[in-house]
């Protein structure tokens, strides 16, 4: 009789010890669902402040679900990620949004540089044709300023009247056989009155008086002034043609101050042409010429290079392409860095898996890299793509002023906390 009760009692029993077993150990005296781990200990489940979208992030719901902006589910923002300094995001969602991460590596940024340029002609080569004598144009030789011409063509020809006398004299004294010194001073009067060597020599071979006189080219290049036409009166400092030299030709750009080290020194350059785009030409020498340009803080850079084909022309426009590295520096995917302006930051990954913003000062940018003087040590992870996401998830300039105050408390703290000794107030009560 008493046996059928026993055991009912008994299962009761057992089963309500059961079920408070499993029931302390699923729920918390707070409240908040929870376990143990394999010591016992209580693990709590991270407590939901509110749900937002991260597209909208200043918007926020009680409850977890759909987003009314984008069609996404919502994402909850834990009470743990408030009080730290860093920003912890569900593992989930960085991989649904591809948050990629590099490491900080130290080495040399290459620069590449594109500076315009324009193609000139050498004004070392430049050569004013003038007749030194006094006389009047018998011909003039087919030429137009634009023309190209060689050392030593034929552009006018002139008659010096005045000429006549003086190489008369000359051949007198000479064939009387006078004294040698006094041909001699004669022969040099005449040469510095103007007459070419060429004509003296005819003078002395044929012994026949020579005025007409052929002006030529003393060098090759382009005419660029040519002021003298058939049966014109010209004067001995008059200014009868203007040439100009294209090899070596000249390119000239101003280089800003920034890429100035760049030139200085002395990394390769590369100067290319639109008429030309398959060619690469490379300069033979170049000067940078000391004035700073006071309006557009640039420096002007000559470069002189081979022209003997004539494929670059005065005019044309150019480009320079100047390549040099830099010194050795923390080096990051340019993608990474945040600009705010003021300051410019990066968002790292910790060994924990959370992310927190860091403020670096940016040294130089080249192509994608950019190197830092402060900020990062070598091996740290930056974010590289889903910035959007951290951003909004962290706030950043929360984020960042939280990590400030808890440095500026434990400097604080650091301070109130007295130095150990004799003179210790702890230790003089004792």
């Amino acid at each position: 009789m008493f046996r059928p009760i026993f055991v009912t009692a008994l299962i009761c029993l057992l089963s309500g010890g059961v079920f408070g077993y499993v029931f302390s150990g699923r729920h918390n005296p707070d409240g908040r669902a929870g376990g143990t781990d394999a010591s016992g200990a209580v693990q709590t489940e991270r407590r939901a402040l509110y749900w937002y979208d991260p597209m909208y992030p200043g918007t926020h719901f009680d409850q977890p679900g759909k987003s009314p902006f984008m069609d996404m589910e919502l994402i909850p923002r834990y009470a743990q990620d408030e009080a730290g300094a860093g920003v912890r995001i569900d593992p989930t969602q960085t991989q649904n949004l591809a948050v990629r991460t590099a490491r900080a590596e130290r080495g040399r940024l290459s620069f590449t540089r594109d500076i315009p340029a324009n193609v000139e002609y050498n004004a070392y080569q430049l050569a004013k044709v003038q007749p030194r004598a006094g006389g009047f144009v018998e011909k003039v030789y087919s030429l137009a300023v634009g023309d190209t011409v060689r050392a030593g063509a034929p552009l006018a020809e002139i008659t010096v009247p005045e000429w006549a006398a003086d190489q008369s004299e000359y051949l007198l004294l000479k064939n009387q056989k006078a004294d040698a010194a006094v041909v001699r001073g004669v022969r040099e009067r005449l040469r510095l009155s103007g007459i070419p060597e060429e004509m003296l020599k005819e003078l002395d071979t044929s012994g026949r008086v020579q005025t007409r006189m052929t002006i030529q080219a003393p060098l090759g290049g382009v005419i660029t002034v040519l002021d003298v036409y058939p049966g014109m009166n010209v004067d001995k400092n008059m200014t009868m043609a203007t040439i100009q030299g294209t090899n070596p030709i000249w390119i000239t750009a101003d280089v800003p101050e920034r890429d100035i080290p760049l030139v200085a020194s002395g990394g390769r350059m590369r100067i290319s042409v639109p008429a030309w785009p398959e060619r690469v030409f490379y300069p033979d020498s170049f000067v940078l010429l000391p004035q700073v340009s006071q309006d557009t803080r640039t420096v002007p850079l000559r470069l002189s290079l081979s022209n003997a084909d004539g494929l670059l022309k005065p005019g044309m426009t150019a480009s320079i392409r100047l390549r040099g590295s830099g010194e050795e520096a923390i080096l990051i995917p340019t993608q990474s860095l945040i600009d705010l302006g003021e300051e410019q930051r990066v968002i790292t990954r910790a060994a924990d898996g959370g992310f927190a913003p860091k403020i670096v000062r940016v040294m130089r940018h080249s192509r994608d890299k950019t190197a830092l003087a402060e900020g990062l040590e070598e091996g740290e992870e930056v974010v590289v793509s889903g910035l959007f996401l951290i951003d909004s998830e962290a706030n950043l300039r929360g984020a960042l002023e939280r990590m400030r105050r808890n440095n500026e408390q434990e400097q604080a703290q650091g301070a109130s906390v007295p130095a150990a000794g004799p003179d210790a107030p702890g230790e003089a009560s004792r």
